[in-house]
């Protein structure tokens, strides 16, 4: 009884879930990989994701998974194998598997990195141009590679280093080739960083991995050349990185113009805005300008944002242009810009004038009108749709106004959309380019004509609204006979 409880015992051991991670080797010099196994034996297992270990990201993870008998039972067993390359000795943490429903925990280990021993072939280093920065400010790093030109590399691989908590971006400066300098072929490489977060900021090394011929006899005496690969790892890099005061997100230091093409027009006729900011700096971030005029329409086009680097810095431009209709007099309201300067180290603000723009033969509007935001042509055409049979019972000149309103309308159409009429069978297609067109030669007549007006509407609501009509084209066509 006593050998069948020991049986037992042994095969209940065998059977439940295990979970280790050790180190393939351990010390390692500078350079060469790290390899950190784990393996697990159960029914169902779950072995952990691992993304870094300590502040060096994972370069690689290579996976098996095997069935295992164990005196006729059958058992599965996991096992993963995470690389990276640490320049410095780490402490690699617990992790936890989930094997057959129950979470099992590692114990950690400590890796021990030895320096690499001086190698006069092959230089890789990491420089900074600023070891200290705000949140956003530039910061440009270069990679070089210096490589003996009698040394024989037949195969490489490269690995960039990890930019964590940075927006990256490779220059043009950079060279894509090996240049001769007397002894050496170098390469360097030149990227922009921008930190994302406060704080002391990690940059991982770079791996440069090469093989070279290496001549061996086999069993038969023949001498056979294989590739033998070797690493050199560059230097890793820190940024202390001091957070912006609040409500700023512009670093650098910054001009600003703004101007507009006129300033004395007719109603309805568009006024162009253009705003320009230059300088030294970033502005990927920046949002863009919020213009807000009360009772005007205002197209904003899409910004363009241009940035080159030469020897003072980040040379950055921005440029958004506005086209703004009204009907009445108005003023373009000051424009702020707020930045933490470089050079001040401080915050700074850039304000233009306010430009008043005289709209002549214009409708009189109160001195203190509410602020409301810009609407848009199809909001303010189905006010006039909706406002055009009151607009007849008014004793004020309502027409005058409704005429002023629709010409602007109509040009502020004609700017954004490209009209198309397809016809089939003398019904429209639903085509939105050709009701756009229609809703544009029926808007000066709403005001006279019910059935312009019902015609009008009903385009409306099939282009912005989504409803369904039968509109026959000969019947639009009579209509706009009739009034023209």
């Amino acid at each position: 009884m006593r050998i069948l409880g020991s049986l037992v015992l042994v095969v209940a051991t065998l059977l439940a879930g295990s979970f280790k991670v050790y180190l393939e080797q351990n010390p390692i010099y500078q350079g060469e990989p790290a390899k950190l196994v784990m393996e697990a034996s159960g029914d169902e297992i779950e072995l952990p994701k691992v993304e870094k270990i300590g502040s060096y990201p994972v370069s690689g993870v290579s996976k098996s998974e095997s069935v295992v008998n164990v005196n006729g039972n059958l058992t599965v067993k996991k096992s993963q194998i995470v690389v990276f390359y640490p320049d410095t000795n780490v402490t690699i943490p617990s992790f936890t598997a989930k094997v057959d429903g129950e979470e099992i925990k590692s114990d950690p280990l400590e890796l021990v990195v030895k320096k690499a021993k001086k190698n006069s072939n092959i230089f890789f280093t990491l420089k900074l141009n600023k070891k200290e920065a705000y949140v956003g400010e530039p910061i440009i790093a270069e990679l070089e590679l210096k490589i003996r030109r009698t040394l024989n590399i037949i195969d490489y691989q490269f690995q960039m280093p990890k930019f964590d908590n940075f927006w990256v971006k490779e220059l043009k400066s950079s060279n894509k080739y090996l240049e001769e300098h007397g002894e050496y072929l170098i390469k360097r490489i030149k990227f922009l960083l921008l930190p994302q977060k406060s704080g002391v900021l990690h940059i991982a090394p770079g791996v440069f991995k090469y093989a070279i011929p290496d001549n061996n006899a086999n069993m038969f005496g023949f001498v056979v050349t294989a590739p033998r690969w070797y690493s050199t790892v560059s230097n890793g890099a820190s940024v202390i990185v001091k957070p912006l005061p609040q409500n700023v997100d512009l670093v650098g230091d910054f001009s600003m113009q703004v101007q507009v093409d006129k300033k004395r027009v007719k109603p309805n006729e568009p006024v162009n805005l253009y705003v320009k900011i230059e300088g030294v700096g970033n502005l990927e971030n920046f949002d863009g300008i919020d213009l807000n005029i009360s009772d005007v329409t205002i197209y904003a086009d899409k910004p363009k944002i241009k940035e080159r680097y030469t020897e003072q810095g980040l040379q950055s431009s921005f440029e958004q242009k506005f086209s703004i209709i009204a009907d009445h007099s108005y003023t373009i309201p000051a424009i702020r810009l707020r930045y933490f300067s470089l050079k001040q180290k401080s915050i700074q603000t850039l304000q233009s004038d306010p430009i008043n723009i005289e709209v002549v033969g214009g409708r009189q509007v109160a001195a203190n009108l509410p602020q409301q935001s810009p609407t848009q042509p199809q909001q303010q055409t189905k006010q006039l749709l909706t406002q055009s049979t009151a607009a007849k019972k008014c004793g004020f000149d309502w027409i005058s106004f409704i005429y002023g309103t629709i010409a602007g309308i109509v040009v502020m159409l004609g700017i954004y959309f490209v009209m198309r009429l397809k016809v089939r069978k003398g019904i429209w297609k639903f085509d939105k380019d050709g009701k756009r067109e229609m809703l544009k030669k029926l808007l000066p007549y709403v005001a006279q004509s019910k059935e312009a007006a019902s015609l009008a509407q009903a385009l409306y609501e099939e282009i912005y609204e989504g409803k369904k009509h039968r509109i026959t084209r000969k019947e639009v066509e009579k209509v706009l006979k009739d009034l023209v």
